[in-house]
């Protein structure tokens, strides 16, 4: 098998491990010695942090949970019977993506926001959850609440860490809703250049605080996120809304949306709340029908 492109921390790792889960386009290592997750990725995804993109295009019948993984300075040997060659492998580097005063002014955040809720329907994430089934109905009524804790306490700018806390791990899935949201919630918050950048060291002592109420996948992607690290078709949706502020593009959204099950629209539902804080600090735009 041979790797098409890895994100540069996955070419630097070592050491062994195992298969985690296994996934019909993706599979996650567990790396105990580093306590890592990496992935492995089909040709048809987007590069993404702590993963490798391979040319295959789909994982069924390869791999099993369990077996053992050994990075090697050419490849990865999986299991008895598989070898993953990097020696011709192209490294990813996330773009740096900052914001000056002047740049900022010109993003009409209030529209991005709009732009970005216009794409979400209803049940596409929990956030919105509007059928018949009461775990889910449960799910959605505390994700709102805790949310507009977390966003009256950064309008404040007080209580940050402890309104993040109770977020982490509430949801389903591998990454769970709240968690997605607040990737997207930082991913736009954090940029460099942001006013509301000075936040992320709440963010990061929420997260080291409450990172075992979630997933280990979960947490290493809120960590890489806080540090701008996520994935490409992140990386380009942010990077359009700060070179093309008035380039609103439905694929960049619909790019996000396929990541995960519901995990890219949790992350969008951030991402909008992001915006909209973001008009605070002082956009080009305001909206009577703000959300």
């Amino acid at each position: 098998m041979q790797a098409l492109t890895a994100d540069a921390s996955f070419l630097c790792e070592h050491g062994s491990g195992r298969v985690e889960q296994v996934f019909s386009r993706a599979i996650n290592l567990y790396l105990p010695a580093q306590h890592q997750l990496l992935t492995l990725l089909c040709e048809a995804y987007d590069n993404a942090p702590n993963s490798a993109r391979l040319a295959l295009t789909h994982f069924d019948g390869l791999f099993r949970p369990g077996e053992l993984v050994q990075f090697h300075p050419s490849g990865i040997t999986i299991g008895d019977d598989k070898w993953i060659d990097t020696t011709s492998c192209y490294g990813w580097h996330m773009p740096k993506l900052q914001l000056n005063p002047e740049r900022f002014r010109q993003i009409p955040w209030q529209r991005w926001s709009e732009f970005i809720h216009q794409q979400l329907r209803e049940n596409e994430t929990l956030f919105l959850w509007r059928g018949d089934n009461s775990f889910y109905q449960a799910i959605c009524h505390e994700l709102q609440q805790r949310r507009k804790t977390l966003l009256n306490a950064i309008k404040k700018g007080a209580g940050i860490a402890s309104a993040v806390i109770p977020m982490m791990g509430l949801g389903i899935g591998l990454t769970p809703s709240a968690d997605d949201y607040l990737v997207g919630l930082s991913i736009i918050l954090f940029m460099p250049g942001h006013p509301a950048e000075k936040y992320k060291e709440a963010f990061c002592s929420a997260l080291q605080t409450g990172r075992e109420n979630t997933t280990l996948l979960s947490a290493i992607t809120l960590e890489a996120a806080f540090e701008q690290r996520y994935r490409e078709n992140i990386a380009g949706f942010i990077s359009r809304m700060i070179n093309e502020p008035n380039g609103f593009s439905i694929q960049s959204i619909a790019n996000i949306k396929h990541i995960g099950s519901s995990s890219g629209c949790d992350m969008l539902y951030g991402m909008a709340d992001a915006c909209a804080l973001s008009q605070l600090y002082g956009g080009n735009y305001v909206s009577k029908d703000s959300h």
